[in-house]
């Protein structure tokens, strides 16, 4: 990350309870906005999860009644509506960012509790599952200040609800809900507000309770199917049934079997 000036204390926020890791944007005071310092630690926690071999799963969520905040405005102004240079300079910090986020080898559940606009709804939308308190708004609001998306935007909204929704929701700027997201296919569950967090972490319990090894390439190939062609594809899925076949985990699955237990999974 490039020099910049740290306004606050802390942005982001990293909670380890047994496999999982909770990962949260924490400064309400300026909704939890997309700024320098949230990509700068929001990069570290991406990090930090990675290699940690105990975690499994992240939750990535937000607090406040902004889950996942715009564009900070210092960033526009300085660096955005500057010159080419200076724009380039920052969207290649984001774009890095959001790298990270589709291939950092546990799966990260996208927990949106509240508002999610510009930068921070397409962050929310490029985790690889994402749980939706049904008090979540979900706003592409670029265009309404003659902008297109960025934070990986389209990139994501197409793969989520195809062109045409894409498109129809980054070209009308409007807000829509979590019901309404949920029926395009934007979000995995919608939960009541008082329980969005504890479903989450259910789900994340669940997938926990799995192979490092099997979901690691489950998220994988998914990630870059888009980049594949068919023969290319079936390759890479040989290639990775082929990997996950001589890992000691399903070895141990079968030794689990054969002496009626639970596995003990190890991640390779």
């Amino acid at each position: 990350m490039y020099p910049y000036e740290k306004k606050y204390d802390h942005v982001v926020t990293v909670e380890k309870d047994g496999h999982v890791a909770t990962i949260t944007l924490d400064c309400a005071e300026n909704l939890n906005r997309f700024g320098e310092q949230l990509i700068d630690e929001l990069g570290a926690a991406l990090d930090d999860v990675h290699w940690d071999d105990e975690i499994r799963v992240a939750i990535l969520r937000g607090t406040g009644p902004v889950s996942f905040g715009p564009g900070d405005l210092d960033i526009i102004k300085t660096k955005l509506a500057k010159d080419l240079k200076s724009a380039r300079e920052v969207m290649f910090e984001i774009s890095g960012l959001l790298k990270k986020l589709y291939t950092i080898p546990v799966p990260v559940i996208g927990l949106a509790e509240g508002a999610c606009l510009g930068g921070g709804c397409n962050l929310v939308l490029s985790t690889d599952i994402v749980v939706a308190s049904e008090k979540a708004s979900f706003h592409e609001l670029f265009v309404n200040y003659a902008l297109s998306p960025d934070t990986g935007g389209l990139w994501a909204l197409q793969r989520l609800v195809g062109p045409m929704k894409a498109k129809a929701l980054c070209m009308l700027g409007e807000p829509i809900g979590a019901q309404a997201a949920l029926d395009m296919g934007m979000v995995y569950e919608v939960a009541p507000a008082d329980e969005a967090y504890a479903r989450a972490r259910a789900l994340a319990d669940k997938i926990a309770e799995k192979s490092p090894v099997g979901i690691n390439h489950v998220k994988q190939i998914s990630n870059r199917l888009h980049d594949y062609s068919m023969d290319t594809y079936f390759q890479i899925e040989g290639d990775y049934l082929a990997l996950g076949a001589l890992s000691a985990d399903f070895m141990e699955t079968n030794v689990a079997a054969a002496q009626k237990r639970a596995p003990e999974y190890k991640g390779f």
